[in-house]
Order: C-alpha cells, then sequence, then structure tokens
C-alpha cells in the first residue's frame, strides 16, 4: 500500500479552490408565468414572498406575465417550470403539475349585482342565478360547472356592466383581499357587492420539477411554521 503525499501548502490551496469551485457553482434558475400582472400590490407581496422562499432553497426564479389562456398553454407546453397563481384544482386542467403546499396566498370572491337582494352564500349557491365571469378564468369555470346559465365577457368591465344593467344576475370577480372588489371605485355608487367564497392559491411546478417542488414545499412549510409566509403576505394569506 502506498500513500502519496503533497506540501501542505498546495493541499491547502487545492482546498481552497475546491471550495471556491463549489461556491461558484450556478444557481438552478426555474422559469415562472402568471396570469395577472405583475405590478399589483398583491403581486408585488407575492414577489417579495418568492424572492424569500427560493433564496432559502437555494434556488433562482425568472417570472413572466402572461394573460390566462396563453399562460396555460405556455406552462403546458413546457415552455415554463412553474406557475405561482392557481387555484386548488388546477390540475384539471393541468393533470400532471405538482401541487406546492401550503398556499402562497388567498382570493376573495364577489358576487356583484344591480340589486341588493342577490346575495349568493357559496359556490353551491350560483345554480339558480344567471352569472358572468371573466373568459379565461380557470378556477371560477371549475367551480360553476354545475351553473346552468353562465355567460363569459372579454372583459372584467363588460362582465360587471352586464349586471348592472341585468343582463345577468351577477358578475363573478376575484380579488386579493375580503375588503374590496375590483372596479370598486367605478361600480361601486350603483353595485352591490358582497363575498361569497373564498379560495386558496398555490404555487405549481411542473411534471419535470418533482425535486424542486419537494425542496420549495419543505422551505414554504418552514416559513409557515414559523409565521414568514403570513408576515411577507399580509392581508392576501389567509390561514
Amino acid at each position: 500500500m502506498s500513500i502519496v503525499r503533497g506540501r501542505p501548502g498546495l493541499a491547502l490551496a487545492g482546498g481552497l479552490l475546491c471550495l471556491a469551485l463549489a461556491d461558484a457553482a450556478p444557481v438552478q434558475t426555474l422559469r415562472l408565468v402568471n396570469l395577472s400582472p405583475l405590478d399589483t400590490p398583491n403581486m408585488l407581496a407575492m414577489r417579495r414572498t418568492l424572492d424569500a422562499v427560493f433564496a432559502e432553497a437555494g434556488l433562482g426564479y425568472t417570472i413572466q406575465y402572461l394573460p390566462p389562456e396563453r399562460a396555460l398553454a405556455a406552462f403546458m407546453a413546457g415552455e415554463f417550470d412553474g406557475d405561482p397563481n392557481r387555484g386548488p384544482l388546477f390540475r384539471q386542467f393541468f393533470p400532471d403539475a405538482i401541487r406546492v403546499e401550503p398556499h402562497l396566498r388567498t382570493s376573495w370572491y364577489f358576487a356583484v349585482s344591480g340589486s341588493p337582494g342577490v346575495r349568493p352564500r357559496s359556490w353551491a349557491d350560483l345554480q339558480r342565478y344567471h352569472i358572468a365571469f371573466l373568459r379565461g378564468l380557470h378556477g371560477i369555470d371549475l367551480m360553476t360547472r354545475h351553473v346552468p346559465r353562465r355567460e363569459m365577457p372579454s372583459s372584467q368591465d363588460a362582465c360587471i356592466r352586464m349586471a348592472l344593467i341585468r343582463r345577468v344576475d351577477l358578475c363573478i370577480v376575484s380579488s386579493p383581499s375580503a375588503d374590496h372588489w375590483p372596479g370598486q371605485e367605478t361600480y361601486g355608487a350603483d353595485a352591490h357587492a358582497v363575498v361569497f367564497e373564498h379560495l386558496n392559491i398555490y404555487l405549481w411546478m411542473g411534471p419535470k420539477q418533482r425535486a424542486v417542488a419537494d425542496k420549495l414545499g419543505r422551505t414554504m412549510r418552514a416559513m409557515a411554521d414559523r409565521g414568514e409566509l403570513q408576515r411577507l403576505m399580509g392581508p392576501y394569506r389567509a390561514d
């Protein structure tokens, strides 16, 4: 048995070089797509939260806004690795997607109408109404499949106006908080709005990202246990 001995200085230098190379190893960067603009207050909070989650997990990410239908198609085609803004039943659209627990944020749902008597209490209660919601909002689409009369206009303004002129009984709008609904400044004087449900919103990863999803899930559970997810998301996340 032979032992190769090296000079201590060279050994130390070699060790430091290995450490430096390890430190310089590239961070894996994931590509995320988001179905709503990135500069709204709730999305800014979500991005700060994602910054903290990915940093703690030792990962990087980029995020790009695309409208809902394009975002879904691009994610399913493998152009993106994940989507941080989808509801609990998203797998019904993308069966191989991986849901990362716990949830990132919460979305509240308002029924906006032209009549104070229109006050649904749940998704199930919508069955007796003629409803409208913005085309491409897959979470609302899934939760209202039991409703026989549905309209899907191409803009949220059109949806609310349909309710105000009573072409439909109500327009469903989603909101990042329970105390304000999109369009309230414009239509609040004429509209009646009531919160009737909420859903938790999750980060979903593509089918090739199982290891990443597991790592992010462990990180997010640890952050939730110490209250950091709620602190970062503030009013946009309900436990």
